[in-house]
């Protein structure tokens, strides 16, 4: 099957009245402007799964579907699966708890994904401001973010430069030095997908009225995105 571009991707949810896209959907966005994303493999909804291909255990199931905006109120992501056989339970047990909480929910197929460790997690997010426009976010992930709303914003698109000053604005900016056990933070290479990521959500900014890429991990050599979501207008 040809891969829908990002506008269409955008253009098709729309047309169906919907208020997000699907996880897929959001991954696919975010592929097609060459965002590094946590590994994956995609299971449709009724399909066998053999084998977890390039992935190695243990690894984190989502649940695909529009209808789907907080996995975790529905029992809709789980980590830590360590076998195949444990895989295959868990894809079973979830679809019965989302239904069971919610038997509306289109289940379009599941996310498995690598899980993500000695990391910092980050936040970049967007939103459409009246006055502004496009804004771009940034914070540490986790308490920093729910608890001390460390988060810091820019009009966007913005440059790598634009992006470094960004993080650096961040109360918590010290933490991404290293932290407790965790690498120095490699700031010029999150600068390049914090940048990136502001030119995919103002190039998109008539489709789309939020934009949350949740967590978002940052280590000494890589960048990956584990999970999006984005809000439709």
């Amino acid at each position: 099957m040809t891969k829908m571009n990002p506008e269409e991707i955008f253009k098709a949810a729309l047309a169906e009245n919907r208020k997000h896209l699907s996880l897929l959907e959001a991954f696919e966005v975010i592929e097609s402007y060459g965002l590094p994303l946590a590994r994956y493999i995609y299971i449709k909804e009724g399909d066998e799964i053999k084998d977890i291909r390039d992935l190695s255990f243990p690894v984190v199931l989502k649940a695909d579907s529009p209808d789907i905006v907080h996995k975790t109120e529905l029992g809709a992501v789980k980590a830590n699966i360590r076998s195949l056989d444990e895989l295959k339970t868990a894809i079973s047990q979830m679809r019965q708890k989302i239904l069971e909480k919610n038997p509306a929910v289109k289940i379009r197929g599941y996310i498995v994904q690598e899980q993500v460790s000695n990391a910092h997690e980050v936040i970049i997010g967007g939103l459409n401001d009246e006055q502004f426009g496009p804004v771009v976010a940034f914070g540490l992930g986790g308490i920093f973010v729910e608890i001390l709303k460390d988060v810091v914003f820019d009009i966007a698109p913005i440059t790598i430069a634009q992006a470094q000053e960004l993080i650096l604005k961040i109360k918590g900016y010290q933490i991404l030095e290293g932290y407790r056990g965790l690498p120095k933070a490699n700031i010029k290479l999150l600068a390049e997908v914090l940048s990136k990521a502001s030119q995919m959500f103002a190039e998109n900014a008539k489709y789309i009225k939020e934009m949350d890429l949740n967590p978002t991990f940052v280590s000494s050599e890589w960048v990956k995105i584990a999970d999006a979501r984005f809000a439709l207008k």
